[in-house]
């Protein structure tokens, strides 16, 4: 196929393209994201309850736990790119880590808003059915997705990239998305109190989805590839 060809061709050329796993650890992105993530969880444990600990998801008012759930995964986002920061990376590096960070703070911003808008309606109409807590999450989390998309390629066409007027952001829904809502599924049952969140502890397990979110994100560079292009240029390395 011509198009893959042409992808072969571009591999070859730059071999420098390198996929996650092929990087080493940033340890200053590790410590950073992880420590973005529990000083918010520790500061909100502290004031509430007057205690450190994990348990601040689960307030009993679906606007706390909004507020908590996003502060926590953006304390991860922050760490990490700062942590990033330390390394000093080109600018192009740099642009895609804002990028990549503005991407996973709407991407849970987003479906937690309109999940938990959905869930606080519910709770006002005194609605307890089921559908309430099935549409939350299926809603919130693929109209969040859209729209986290749309505003992300947004902000990275207008502001990290204003300077370059050609520059158009092409970023598209795919598997990694998903994979990041899982987040948003366990804060969700925690709030909701549903059974199987107790017993797996996920309100303990969330603070370090969230540090690995930001982690990844801090971890993202200029010549990362993605979606079918990805795998394009997968398959040319296999060949060569």
């Amino acid at each position: 196929m011509q198009l893959e060809k042409v992808y072969k061709d571009f591999y070859i050329n730059t071999n420098n393209i390198k996929t996650k796993k092929e990087r080493k650890i940033s340890y200053p992105s590790a410590i950073g994201s992880l420590a973005g993530t529990l000083l918010p969880v520790f500061l909100i444990s502290k004031i509430r309850k007057g205690r450190m600990g994990f348990d601040v998801f689960e307030s009993g008012s679906y606007g706390k736990d909004l507020l908590t759930v996003v502060s926590v995964s953006t304390g991860g986002v922050i760490g990490g790119l700062l942590g990033a920061m330390t390394q000093k990376p080109s600018k192009e590096d740099r642009r895609a880590k804002y990028a990549e960070s503005v991407n996973h703070v709407l991407n849970v911003a987003f479906p937690a808003t309109i999940a938990i808008g959905i869930l606080s309606l519910a709770k006002k109409l005194n609605y307890k059915g089921f559908a309430a807590k099935f549409f939350a999450p299926v809603l919130g989390i693929g109209l969040g997705m859209f729209l986290s998309k749309k505003s992300s390629n947004l902000i990275d066409e207008k502001i990290i990239n204003r300077d370059n007027p050609n520059y158009k952001s092409n970023a598209k829904i795919d598997l990694k998305d998903f994979i990041v809502h899982i987040d948003d599924i366990l804060s969700l049952a925690v709030i909701t109190k549903i059974p199987f969140a107790s017993k797996i502890h996920a309100d303990k397990i969330l603070p370090f989805v969230y540090a690995w979110n930001g982690y990844e994100s801090s971890s993202a560079k200029a010549n990362d590839l993605s979606g079918p292009l990805k795998a394009l240029a997968f398959n040319a390395k296999k060949s060569v």
